[in-house]
């Protein structure tokens, strides 16, 4: 047990060293909230069936590696970032500090955590999990109503990595209780298109970031038009959430977004054409389809009409 527990330590240093804020192991036990959650939400709303049923999948850490017999998870802070003017009111911050962009200099983190990790003598198998539950039953957040994670000093401005692997290192006690102040409704109020029906009950197919580019065109009037400001991701919960006051801090420039910021304006996207399109915007938003300017477009046209109409 005492090896386990150095070994446990040394994984921790190992996050640290990595850039990450926190790290906290968890059991390989199968999430059953998390599957009877996505039963009834497949039940009680039964169009998003394709969207929830997939995830099944993450509810037994042991799938696709057998051999699994703990979890690492690792919180990155990414609310240390100083948004470029008229870029954050408009596409979500989460999109905007993407780790996954090559030119950030957070985009090493988890392959040198995968790297750490092998170093140490573990057996890895990174993701596959839900994350934030992971997360909340390795200790290092709790998950408020709106279903996001908040890390104490952090808020929920962070992304969590988890890593499968194959010593039984010894769990940190869970944090599973709500973070919330009581009778707290802020993110419900917020959320423009009621996506989050109730208090941990949030409908995919209404979230703007699915309806934003992941959902069949053309979007639903009533739904298009709660989507206002937001031409991809959406913050409301979050910037109205009293959790997150004070946890955003612009201490870190983004000189790999700054050269584009004056390109991801609602007024510049509107018009865009498809080779600036694909030379400027693609390779910092790739997962959505490069031969679909159009949506990037209409999106856009939407913020510009909501902004101007803020304004009058």
């Amino acid at each position: 047990m005492n090896q386990l527990k150095t070994l446990a330590e040394a994984v921790k240093q190992a996050a640290a060293e990595c850039g990450y804020i926190d790290c906290g192991i968890a059991s390989a036990e199968p999430f059953a909230l998390y599957s009877r959650a996505l039963r009834r939400r497949i039940m009680r709303f039964p169009e998003t069936t394709e969207l929830y049923q997939p995830m099944t999948e993450r509810t037994d850490p042991p799938h696709g590696a057998p051999w699994v017999q703990a979890v690492v998870v690792c919180v990155r802070r990414y609310g240390l970032y100083r948004l470029p003017p008229g870029t954050g009111d408009h596409i979500g911050r989460n999109y905007l500090a993407d780790r996954r962009v090559k030119a950030s200099p957070d985009h090493p983190m988890p392959t040198r955590m995968t790297a750490a990790l092998r170093k140490l003598g573990l057996r890895v198998k990174r993701g596959g999990l839900p994350d934030r539950l992971a997360g909340a039953r390795a200790g290092v957040v709790k998950i408020g109503r709106n279903g996001f994670a908040y890390h104490r000093r952090a808020g929920s401005w962070i992304n969590i990595e988890c890593w499968r692997v194959d010593a039984p290192l010894p769990p940190d006690p869970p944090t599973l209780d709500c973070p919330c102040p009581p009778q707290c409704r802020a993110c419900l109020e917020a959320c423009p298109t009621q996506a989050l029906c109730k208090p941990y009950l949030m409908r995919m197919d209404r979230c703007v970031a699915y309806l934003a580019y992941s959902a069949p065109w053309p979007i639903p009037k009533q739904l298009w038009r709660c989507m206002g400001k937001w031409i991809y991701g959406c913050d409301d919960c979050q910037l109205a959430c009293p959790l997150n006051r004070g946890k955003w801090r612009d201490l870190k420039p983004m000189p790999w977004l700054e050269p584009i910021a004056h390109l991801l304006t609602p007024e510049a996207l509107a018009t865009m054409d498809h080779e600036t399109y694909r030379k400027h915007i693609f390779p910092y938003f790739w997962y959505i389809p490069e031969n679909n300017p159009e949506r990037w477009r209409a999106n856009a046209a939407r913020a510009r009409r909501s902004r101007n109409e803020t304004r009058q």
